[in-house]
């Protein structure tokens, strides 16, 4: 990566995570959800909901290493960062679980992100893609800081439902459909589903850049990623436009 590219990736990591905190805050400590408009309400969670999903994006590009090449610690310390502010997940975890599913990609019982081998639906795909990376000491963190949250700041117990809750649970959805389940959805015929489904078979989102970003932040580029899991998400739009013009 070169200079000007190292400076980008930590630029970009600093705007995502910088706007998460003032949109939390905001959301947190400034909205009365019983006089605030609806403008405010769902404007706010919308735009929570997408930095929550960028925070997730950041610390996936933090394990490939990617927010900055040249500096190892603070690369990881910015992917602790996200990880923490976006449901207290543990960095070296993820890092370790991910790095199984681009080896064993698309093998079920290996590959953290694949279904169960035994069915490819939607929500028992999701279920089983949650509980791969959900722990006992992750959940006691989130509790221990909601507690601290409602009884040492006094934010009220609906908005971290809504702000924390309900939007970092549609976060993990967006992030799933658009990261997991359309890209390795196996093909179905007569009714049997492929077992296997390696990198290779990746399916990636035939959408302009804009549309891509606006979805996951060009997660659904999804083929590109796996080829190219040294580039960070906003270059991946580049490789996609290169692929296109090496097939056409």
């Amino acid at each position: 990566m070169s200079k000007k590219s190292e400076l980008k990736g930590l630029k970009v990591a600093g705007s995502i995570i910088v706007l998460f905190i003032l949109v939390w805050y905001h959301a947190l400590f400034q909205i009365d959800l019983r006089k605030a408009t609806w403008f405010d309400i769902v404007g706010t969670f919308c735009c929570l909901e997408f930095l929550y999903t960028g925070l997730f994006i950041t610390s996936h590009d933090a394990m490939h290493g990617t927010v900055s090449t040249r500096y190892r610690r603070l690369n990881n310390a910015i992917g602790y960062i996200c990880l923490s502010a976006y449901a207290w997940f543990d960095f070296r975890f993820m890092h370790e679980q991910h790095w199984r599913h681009h080896k064993n990609t698309g093998v079920p019982n290996k590959d953290p992100d694949f279904h169960n081998g035994r069915s490819i639906g939607f929500f028992s795909w999701y279920l089983n893609f949650m509980l791969e990376y959900m722990s006992v000491r992750q959940t006691m963190k989130m509790i221990v800081w909601t507690i601290i949250l409602m009884f040492v700041f006094s934010v009220p117990m609906e908005n971290m439902i809504v702000y924390m809750l309900v939007c970092g649970l549609c976060s993990s959805v967006r992030l799933f459909y658009f990261g997991t389940y359309v890209p390795h959805r196996p093909t179905v015929i007569n009714g049997k589903f492929e077992q296997i489904m390696p990198w290779e078979k990746s399916k990636s989102a035939n959408v302009s850049r804009w549309i891509s970003f606006l979805c996951c932040y060009h997660f659904d580029y999804h083929w590109e990623h796996h080829r190219w899991p040294a580039v960070p998400w906003w270059e991946l739009w580049e490789y996609k436009e290169m692929r296109k013009k090496t097939v056409s």
